[in-house]
This record gives C-alpha cells, sequence and structure tokens, in this order.
C-alpha cells in the first residue's frame, strides 16, 4: 500500500461528488434514480475506502503484523492504543471509525463524529443493503434533495443541509484526516 492509493480514493469520490453535482444542477437527481444510486454507491465506496486504505498503510507502516484482510480502521486505532498509547496517529484514525451496529447516531449529526458516523452508515447502507437514503422535499421550486439522517431510523427526520453540503462535509472531513494521518506518517 502507498499513500497515492488513499489520495487517488479521495480523488475518486471527489469525482463522483461532482457527477451528482451535476445531475442536481440538470435536474436530474430525483428523476434519474438508477444514476443517482450508482453515484452514491460509488462516492461512499471510494469515501470510506480511503479511511480503509489508510488503515492498511498504517498497519504496513507501524509494523502492527495484522493481515490485510483483517485490517479496519478501527482495528488499527485498537492496536495502535496497545503498541504506543501516544502515537500521533491515534486521533486523526478515530475520526475515521464509527461502529453503526453497536453505537447510535451521535446527537450533534453535524458534528465530526457524526458525520463519520453517518458516511459510514450511508456506505453500508447504500451499497450493502441498496436502502435508499434521500428525501425529496417538494416546494414551490424544483425538489430539494436531503439525507435521512438514519435510513434505517427515518423518524429522526432528514438532515438540515442539501444532499450535495452534506456530501462536501464528508468529503473534505476524510480527506483531512487523511491528510493528517499521511503527513505523520
Amino acid at each position: 500500500m502507498i499513500a497515492e492509493s488513499v489520495v487517488q480514493k479521495v480523488e475518486f469520490a471527489r469525482a463522483r461528488l461532482r457527477d451528482l453535482d451535476s445531475l442536481i444542477a440538470q435536474g436530474r437527481l430525483g428523476s434519474d434514480p438508477y444514476a443517482r444510486h450508482q453515484l452514491t454507491q460509488e462516492f461512499f465506496f471510494h469515501l470510506i475506502g480511503a479511511a480503509e486504505y489508510l488503515a492498511q498503510l498504517v498497519n504496513e507502516q507501524r509494523s502492527l503484523g495484522m493481515r490485510p484482510e483483517k485490517v479496519a480502521v478501527y482495528k488499527v486505532v485498537r492496536a495502535l492504543e496497545k503498541q504506543a498509547p501516544s502515537d500521533p496517529l491515534i486521533g486523526p484514525l478515530k475520526c475515521l471509525c464509527a461502529d453503526t451496529r453497536k453505537t447510535p447516531l451521535p446527537a450533534d449529526p453535524y458534528s465530526p463524529e457524526a458525520l463519520t458516523w453517518r458516511a459510514i452508515n450511508y456506505r453500508n447502507t447504500v451499497a450493502h443493503r441498496s436502502i435508499n437514503p434521500f428525501h425529496f422535499v417538494m416546494s414551490a421550486g424544483p425538489k430539494v434533495a436531503y439525507f435521512w439522517l438514519d435510513p434505517a431510523n427515518t423518524s429522526l427526520g432528514h438532515s438540515a443541509n442539501p444532499v450535495d453540503v452534506e456530501l462536501a462535509s464528508m468529503l473534505s472531513l476524510v480527506e483531512l484526516r487523511c491528510e493528517e494521518t499521511l503527513g505523520i506518517l
């Protein structure tokens, strides 16, 4: 694994975000469910994939000894905490992992922890369960698309931010944490 692979995954996510922005600009996000689903799936696949590639790189460079198929961001964090509790990689890596099965959405759905939780949850929801995370609001103008805060629990409501703002925030967060970690490595 090399650092450029992590950066490339972030760039792949950015390209899918541009494609989604294009669908929004053309007014097709609500009317082209196939393209919307494919681009959303690819965005989250690459975005979370960047964090997973980063975990692979840290495993190799810090000689954590995990087999590649066993590496996950949270496992790398745990191994670093055991090996070197003051390792500066722990902080930025912790910001890239969340256990969406065992922990609920954080109270502030726009905090960095919640954005990470939601990005991982959306990746799992869209890619593994083919669930639509979108909520469309009809108004006097064009449809506005939002994400459900948790597609598996729509009673939590939808985000206050439109989809493009949410995706850009998630991309910025992951990119920043990846850059921080790569800078330390």
